[in-house]
């Protein structure tokens, strides 16, 4: 996958932590809410709904100043169109051709908000419901 490909991954994946963490969240009882880390899960939500909005945004604004053909004239596209157009060699191109310099520099904010999602990402495994949590038999 070239660095720019991985502008399409986060897109595609923020939705999914965010999904997946509010699937957590929808466990019920007081023992649940307990676990759910006082606020800090209902606050990492939010944040990630926030940086997905700011990523699509600024994806979008860096297509269109580009000049990025597969755009076209109605209106703003949608998340998975973005997703696909990113998917594209000639849009990579498009846009280092655009950044120039600033096209390395770019390319490690990607790899940072990679690196963040996959952080994320690994720590899903540990979460659990209670109701799914096994308790040790008596001894």
């Amino acid at each position: 996958m070239s660095g720019f490909e991985v502008a399409g991954v986060i897109l595609g994946a923020i939705p999914l932590l965010i999904s997946a963490l509010e699937h957590y969240r929808s466990g019920k009882g007081a023992a649940s809410s307990f676990i759910k880390f006082h606020g800090h899960l209902d606050t990492l939500i939010f944040r990630l709904k926030l940086q997905r909005t700011f990523f699509y945004l600024d994806i979008l604004e860096l297509l269109r100043v580009a000049n990025v053909g597969q755009l076209g004239r109605s209106g703003d596209p949608t998340e998975e169109l973005c997703h696909a157009i990113l998917g594209k060699a000639d849009t990579a191109r498009t846009i280092a051709s655009f950044l120039g310099p600033l096209y390395e520099t770019f390319l490690e904010i990607l790899s940072r908000y990679e690196a963040c999602l996959k952080t994320i990402a690994g720590r899903l495994g540990h979460l659990m419901r209670i109701s799914e949590v096994r308790t040790c038999p008596p001894t």
